[in-house]
């Protein structure tokens, strides 16, 4: 779990981090609960990288 939080940070992975936030942010601040749940949706994909993972065809976690 430690490896998929802090390691393998591409440009993709940070602007949905990024992206993620000003949806969350906005979708606050506008009391829109569509734009929340896809801020919080880019959130769950950007910190556990698991649009990474499937994306090779391989959705298993590597085990080292």
């Amino acid at each position: 779990m430690k490896e998929l939080l802090f390691n393998n940070w591409s440009l993709w992975r940070i602007i949905r981090f990024v992206l993620s936030i000003i949806f969350m942010v906005n979708g606050i601040i506008k009391a829109d609960y569509f734009l929340l749940a896809g801020g919080v949706f880019l959130f769950i994909h950007a910190f556990l990288n698991v649009c990474s993972t499937c994306a090779s065809g391989n959705c298993e976690v590597p085990k080292k």
